[in-house]
């Protein structure tokens, strides 16, 4: 293979307190250095403060779309936050960059927060079996994939 471009994108979730946490997603690629983070609300499941940096871009002009990352403050992390992050970071004033990165924090959040809120520790440190743990996480992920697939 002669590759010709590659794109990393890195997802990360830390605790800023016992209430919140922080996801960061960042994308650095020959043309892109872009870093979206989100803070969230576990008990109210919504973004409580968003910030996004661009320390390289092809064009000066994507900075303009940067202080749109202000309109995700608010938003609940549910089913349709896809379409509001696209109508609020992406379209033609936007940028669809911020767009992916936004949507990866969520996806990432999404998954530590139903570990955090709805199975516990386990989520996090298995100490029963893959069945086990299965059966545990099934009534919430029931469909979502493979494993949680309903018989």
């Amino acid at each position: 293979m002669n590759q010709i471009y590659e794109r990393n994108i890195n997802v990360a979730v830390a605790w800023k307190d016992e209430s919140e946490i922080i996801t960061r997603a960042s994308m650095l690629d020959l043309n892109h250095h872009i870093v979206v983070e989100l803070t969230i609300d576990l008990h109210s499941e919504m973004i409580s403060d968003a910030n996004a940096q661009m320390t390289k871009v092809p064009y000066g002009i994507c900075q303009f779309t940067l202080s749109n990352i202000k309109k995700v403050i608010g938003m609940k992390i549910e089913r349709g936050i896809q379409k509001q992050l696209i109508d609020a970071l992406g379209h033609s004033d936007g940028c669809t960059h911020l767009v992916d990165l936004a949507m990866e924090a969520i996806r990432l959040s999404a998954n530590v927060m139903l570990g955090l809120t709805k199975v516990g520790a386990e989520w996090f440190n298995r100490t029963v079996s893959e069945e086990e743990q299965i059966k545990l996480v099934k009534p919430i992920l029931k469909n979502t994939c493979l494993p949680f697939k309903d018989n």
